[in-house]
């Protein structure tokens, strides 16, 4: 039985014959991480056709859940992928050899992490055995289920708006209370908005202008004070102290002279 990595060195080299890899998946509001998955598969053989697989509605909803697109809406965003040749829809969710060799299939790619299902610990087990299974890496900045979470929480928010457009509630699924609820919140964030709006018409009009009038008034009375201040002079004083006990100096006369007082007549 031939290894994976011999059958991979035995087709990489025909370049006459395309080698055919098989993946599947439900593909539920197809988005970037389904397309780089297949474009991995795409890569890995020079002259690659890419058989996709998409499962059913009635599995997919018994075994994973709910999806959001119908089997065909989800098979038609798949036939349209560029990388994608060929598309089996409805696909078995378990694969099995026989299915391969019936369809003439070489590989299966697909993430590397067992798949679990009831009391089987990975369903890609007898095709990893074989040396058929070629493992990918999954894109995690992106899921169906992730997108389906922001939906989820911007609920009013996507039910309002598609209400502008024209749905109705039966359309949307949300009874009448639902919808006057919404109608009622959307004409109180628009009382809001306009309230907001007034307010900052307001303050850009009188306040803005009034507060740099004083800042330009604060600014230009700092710089006079350090006008003012740079050029005063520092005091010095010249005089001398006169001792008290000493005879003053006359003027006019010489050293020990008194100063008389004026004559009165």
């Amino acid at each position: 039985k031939e290894s994976q990595a011999e059958k991979h060195n035995q087709y990489h080299g025909r370049n006459e014959e395309q080698i055919r890899i098989y993946v599947d998946g439900v593909f539920d509001m197809f988005h970037f991480g389904h397309a780089r998955y297949i474009l991995q598969a795409k890569n890995m053989f020079p002259n690659t056709w890419i058989v996709a697989g998409v499962s059913s509605g009635e599995t997919t909803n018994e075994l994973k859940g709910r999806t959001v697109m119908t089997e065909e809406e989800r098979c038609e965003n798949v036939r349209q992928c560029r990388y994608v040749d060929e598309v089996i829809c409805p696909a078995p969710w378990c694969r099995t050899l026989e299915f391969l060799d019936e369809h003439n299939i070489d590989f299966v790619a697909q993430g590397a992490d067992p798949y679990p299902m009831g009391d089987i610990p990975d369903i890609y087990k007898p095709i990893k055995d074989a040396g058929r299974f070629l493992p990918v890496f999954r894109t995690n900045s992106v899921s169906t289920s992730e997108l389906i979470s922001r939906i989820i929480a911007e609920y009013d928010e996507y039910l309002t708006r598609n209400l502008e457009r024209g749905y109705t509630r039966h359309d949307l699924g949300i009874n009448i209370l639902t919808e006057k609820r919404l109608k009622v919140k959307k004409r109180v964030e628009g009382v809001q908005k306009r309230i907001h709006d007034y307010v900052a018409d307001f303050m850009a009009y009188f306040y803005e202008p009034i507060s740099h009038g004083i800042y330009a008034y604060l600014s230009d009375v700092e710089a006079e004070d350090e006008d003012e201040s740079t050029q005063t002079k520092p005091f010095t004083r010249t005089s001398t102290l006169v001792n008290s006990t000493e005879p003053a100096k006359n003027v006019e006369g010489g050293e020990g002279d008194e100063t008389s007082p004026p004559e009165t007549k």
